[in-house]
């Protein structure tokens, strides 16, 4: 998997116990849990040297979730009738759109959409940093297991 694709799928992981880091050194996104739960051992932040190796990948929030998805209820023209929009204009807005984008069999292009604006968004926060992505990458793909 490419290193971008990592990063999308660590920054559109909504459950915020899962705290992802990008480690500087490797290029390897990493999930700092518990071994027992993810088969590898968690980062020791007790080695000072770990402060400045490993970085926290952003997380998209609910509020940003939500308007990611009005953008694409306002581009999409696979909904004439609007059902993207009353899907969260109501309860469970989240829920209620996912059942909306099955019944209007649109995953894909929503899947698209998202991780179009998730990538800006990466590449938004690697530049904030000022994180050189094609030397991450390198690194990333160096240091792929069983490659």
């Amino acid at each position: 998997m490419k290193l971008m694709d990592e990063l999308i799928d660590a920054y559109l992981d909504n459950n915020f116990e899962h705290p992802y880091y990008l480690d500087l050194h490797t290029g390897q996104v990493i999930l700092d849990l518990d071994e027992s739960y993810t088969g590898e051992p968690g980062i020791d932040w007790d080695d000072e040297e770990n402060e400045e190796r490993y970085i926290d990948i952003p997380k998209i929030d609910s509020n940003e979730a939500f308007y990611v998805m009005t953008k694409f209820a306002q581009r999409t023209e696979s909904d004439p009738e609007d059902k993207l929009f009353d899907a969260l204009g109501g309860n469970k807005p989240f829920r209620r759109f996912k059942d909306a984008l099955d019944r209007l069999d649109i995953w894909e292009e929503w899947n698209r959409f998202e991780n179009k604006y998730a990538e800006e968004a990466i590449q938004s926060w690697m530049d904030r940093f000022e994180l050189d992505y094609n030397e991450l990458s390198e690194k990333h793909n160096n240091n792929i297991p069983f490659s």
